[in-house]
């Protein structure tokens, strides 16, 4: 099976992106919340897995669109999780795109991909944040509900994140989970790889509970 990490700096991790470096399997994934799923279920689960880190920071969905023929259709995945909304947010908010944008663009890469690879799944992550700023919060108010609508069309597995990391905001501080109210920290990378792991278990085939996967 091979999964596809694809999305922004979240998902982006600091990797190697020059082709020239991928024998170096040391930095091929980053030390994003990819890194983490990826260290689960091929540590768990040996040669069952073929996983690749495509995110690019800085990325919105109209950057994706410019790359995803080379660094989604031509990888050919069987399962995508896919991250992408916080610089969609800050577009937005600068008045270079409109959220209507963002959800047909997304709706489109989707589509290509499964004309491409017919049999591919989804994990759809919802973008989150947790900025004080007002702009911000009416943009993603949008923006989430969108991914949510998205899942539900393409028959995707959509994985909640913002309500939990604003539970957690609330117990710790917001600093411990997202360091700049974006970014998150290795804690709140390990929040979003456990919720992939967990909502995506039938789509990665453990069959339950990520906790309760058997080597």
């Amino acid at each position: 099976m091979k999964i596809l990490f694809q999305g922004d700096s979240i998902t982006d991790g600091n990797r190697y992106k020059d082709e020239a470096s991928r024998w170096d399997l040391n930095h091929q994934i980053g030390h994003s919340w990819a890194y983490m799923v990826t260290g689960k279920l091929m540590g768990e689960y040996p040669r069952r897995y073929v996983c690749v880190n495509r995110g690019v920071s800085g990325d919105n969905v109209l950057r994706l669109k410019a790359r995803w023929q080379k660094d989604c259709l031509d990888e050919k995945p069987d399962v995508l999780a896919l991250l992408i909304g916080v610089n969609d947010c800050a577009a937005i908010v600068r008045g270079e795109f409109t959220e209507e944008t963002y959800g047909k663009v997304y709706r489109e890469l989707l589509a290509e991909t499964k004309r491409v690879s017919p049999g591919v799944k989804f994990i759809l992550l919802e973008p989150f944040h947790l900025s004080e700023d007002e702009n911000w919060i009416r943009v993603m108010e949008v923006l989430r509900p969108t991914v949510k609508e998205i899942a539900g069309e393409f028959g995707a597995v959509f994985v909640p994140l913002q309500e939990e990391f604003r539970k957690r905001a609330e117990a710790d501080g917001s600093k411990y989970w997202l360091w700049d109210g974006v970014h998150p920290t290795e804690a709140g990378h390990w929040v979003v790889a456990r919720r992939v792991l967990e909502q995506g278990a039938e789509v990665f085939g453990i069959g339950g509970a990520a906790e309760e996967a058997e080597p």
